[in-house]
């Protein structure tokens, strides 16, 4: 297969900026040393680790306010190798990090891991991970690659949500009230959207609620309005027409006991709906439409506890309840037909950190326990009649982690972070008068990894990290079921209870430069995958001449690539520019092949690249920034044989945001995205297509479209 000869000339030129250009030169760094003790000192006991070693993108609600973020894929808009899939139907289902997506990604909220995908059939039952409104969070960090301490599903990286908490919006002391509303617009779904926030501190306790509605339509494609597109069938251009609307409720109580201990509850309620018209599924003799629901309810108590004593310096322990239930309604005119399907899974979760300081060593150790149960049910109601049925038998899954890292400080300039832990997991099923229980699944895993950095200089510092990991299957991967005979032939597909974790062998190594002008990080990765889990043919039969299907352990994938990503402080590298300037920039390559086969791997991204240029006034009441995105067209060479008719063309972005202070409580936020109304296409959002009669136009994202919002303080 012909590679494309990216990944060398760019790590050559990204260390040839570093090491020539003198806005990197050792010899104009301005250092300061008088906040190192403090630094020391909050990190100890900081709510995680730095993740030493790795690539990490940290996202606060600033720049989630500044950018018009609405939904996951607004939130990685501009972070190369980072990319979330949508459907006109299901919305956005998946993040994709390094070529891995689904529940090789790790989700979390607060700590909490968020339910698994269940997607066994493309038409009628799809559940994302998706069920987060990002109004309520203080921020977001991506962690790039394996990472041990995360445990089963961080294999391409970690995505942490964190939510906001009630001092982020009162003062530092003593009591107070504090509260928003906020109200905006985005075009390309014509979507309304408000927030009210209520933040209180009455002696020792502090309490937060959030409330977000929103209401719009379909995401547009560039074909534009969908409504007035009555076409029917594969052949349609215009995405589906649809309502959507959401609600989510963030609610948190703390209490600040005494100086060492705190103790809190939280509760999260979200609920989104969605009711199309399926104009691409229907036909003149069929016409479908859908009604789908996704709720996920969460309620949890934690205790921190920074009593120094012989086990531990800081111990934080959690207990969280939570529901996430997906319901697929398709209702179809032939035979009045109504397909009713759902997915739900419910757990109960315990999990405990605890950070021990020893000299040059900060140990941090703990333990996760999740007990879940998941349920599948199908109901079909033809002309009356309804039958009932399963794709997987009901299940409950425990699942045992525990962990210990130890961050060292070998030497003033070598840290060195091993890190080893321990996962057991079992599934049990039962069986019922829709299903055979098909068995039972369980394994372990002993993983770990090795992670350091070293500064060369005061301004250049060389990182790596090293290790293993693994990813559990899930349940549909495990037992899903499903025999379909007509009279164009039949197939089945059957399950593999007795399929293997995932493994993972992971090593990524870089540079990184920082001094007073800028940063810069370059960063090459490889990763061997063994068990990758696949869905196979086992040829046809008389029986099922259509063939049969089911989920092996494939032996061997390979990913591997190379990310450069940089900031620069214009007004310090250029005498001429006021404050305020600042150039970034960020720039992703990387490839995949199964090795079994021979044929490239679908789920990676082609290259892509993002450089906006910023501009805050010191007086910090507006500023704005244009980001210019481009993005390399997948070529045929780099798509397994059956999916090369998706091949893509490159495409070019360019979006511009800005805000606007008038007064000290009313904060303005624009942006006009895709303004010169480029036709494109997400790779991610069409390599799962099997229609060669599919019209691709309807895949394209949104043309030339705005967002706006104002929030009022009080």
């Amino acid at each position: 297969m012909k590679k494309t000869a990216y990944p060398v000339p760019l790590s050559l030129i990204a260390l040839s900026i570093m090491a020539a250009n003198p806005v990197f030169s050792a010899d104009t760094l301005e250092v300061e040393h008088q906040l190192d003790t403090v630094t020391i000192e909050a990190d100890a006991l900081s709510e995680s680790a730095p993740k030493v070693g790795s690539s990490v993108s940290s996202i606060d609600y600033k720049d989630i306010e500044k950018t018009l973020v609405r939904n996951l894929d607004d939130l990685v808009r501009y972070e190369p190798g980072v990319d979330a899939s949508q459907d006109s139907r299901f919305g956005i289902s998946s993040i994709n990090i390094r070529g891995l997506d689904g529940d090789r990604v790790k989700i979390s909220v607060d700590g909490v891991t968020q339910a698994d995908a269940y997607g066994p059939t493309t038409t009628y039952l799809r559940t994302g991970r998706n069920t987060v409104d990002l109004d309520s969070l203080e921020s977001v960090e991506i962690i790039k690659g394996g990472d041990v301490v995360e445990g089963s599903g961080a294999l391409g990286g970690v995505v942490k949500y964190r939510t906001k908490e009630p001092s982020s919006f009162l003062s530092a002391e003593g009591n107070d009230t504090s509260g928003s509303l906020k109200a905006g617009y985005k075009s390309a779904s014509d979507e309304f959207n408000q927030t009210l926030t209520i933040a209180n501190r009455t002696g020792k306790v502090e309490s937060l609620l959030v409330y977000t509605n929103r209401d719009g339509h379909e995401n547009e494609n560039h074909q534009g309005d969908a409504g007035s597109d009555q076409t029917v069938g594969v052949k349609r251009a215009s995405v589906d027409p649809s309502d959507t609307g959401s609600d989510n409720v963030l609610a948190k109580v703390q209490v600040q006991i005494n100086d060492n201990n705190r103790i809190g509850v939280v509760g999260e309620y979200f609920h989104s709906t969605s009711e199309s018209d399926l104009f691409s599924e229907s036909s003149a003799t069929d016409q479908q439409s859908s009604d789908d629901k996704s709720v996920r309810r969460r309620i949890g108590f934690f205790h921190e506890n920074t009593q120094t004593n012989t086990l531990y310096d800081r111990l934080k322990w959690q207990v969280d309840y939570q529901d996430t239930k997906t319901t697929n309604k398709t209702h179809r005119s032939n035979n009045n037909r109504l397909v009713d399907r759902f997915y739900d899974e419910e757990s109960t979760s315990l999990k405990a950190d605890l950070m021990k300081q020893i000299d040059a060593h900060q140990i941090r150790y703990g333990l996760n326990y999740d007990k879940k149960s998941l349920e599948n049910l199908n109901k079909d109601t033809v002309s009356g009649t309804t039958t009932a049925s399963r794709f997987s038998p009901v299940a409950d899954a425990n699942i045992f982690g525990v962990y210990i890292e130890d961050s060292w400080a070998a030497t003033d300039r070598l840290t060195l972070v091993p890190a080893i832990r321990y996962d057991n997991y079992k599934y049990t099923t039962t069986g019922d008068e829709y299903i055979e229980s098909w068995g039972n699944n369980e394994n372990e895993a002993l993983t770990a990894q090795l992670a350091a950095e070293f500064a060369l200089t005061e301004t250049y510092t060389i990182f790596g990290k090293t290790g293993s990991g693994f990813r559990a299957p899930n349940l549909d991967e495990l037992y899903y079921y499903f025999a379909n005979s007509a009279s164009y032939g039949s197939y089945q597909i059957t399950p593999n209870p007795d399929l293997e974790p995932e493994e993972s062998l992971f090593i990524e190594a870089g540079i990184r430069a920082q001094n007073t002008y800028g940063a810069a990080e370059f960063v090459a990765f490889y990763n061997d995958y063994k068990n990758f889990i696949e869905q196979v043919s086992l040829g046809s039969s008389a029986a099922f001449s259509l063939g049969q299907y089911t989920n092996q352990n494939l032996n061997h994938v390979v990913i591997k690539g190379v990310e450069i990503k940089g900031n620069l402080d214009l007004s310090k590298s250029i005498d001429a520019l006021n404050d305020g300037w600042v150039l970034n920039g960020a720039i992703a390559y990387a490839e995949g092949d199964n090795l079994e086969n021979g044929e490239p791997l679908d789920s990676i991204s082609p290259l892509s690249a993002v450089v906006g240029l910023g501009y805050d006034a010191p007086s910090e009441q507006w500023g704005g920034k244009l980001n210019l995105t481009w993005a390399s067209g997948k070529k045929k060479e780099d798509i397994s044989t059956s999916k090369q008719w998706l091949a893509t063309s490159d495409y070019n972005l360019v979006d511009l945001t800005a805000y606007y202070k008038p007064t000290q409580n009313l904060t303005f936020n624009a942006g006009l995205f895709n303004l010169t109304d480029e036709k494109y296409m997400n790779w991610n959002d069409i390599r799962n297509l099997t229609n060669t009669s599919t019209n691709l136009n309807r895949y394209t994202r949104a043309g030339r479209n705005f967002g706006i919002d104002a929030t009022l303080s009080f």
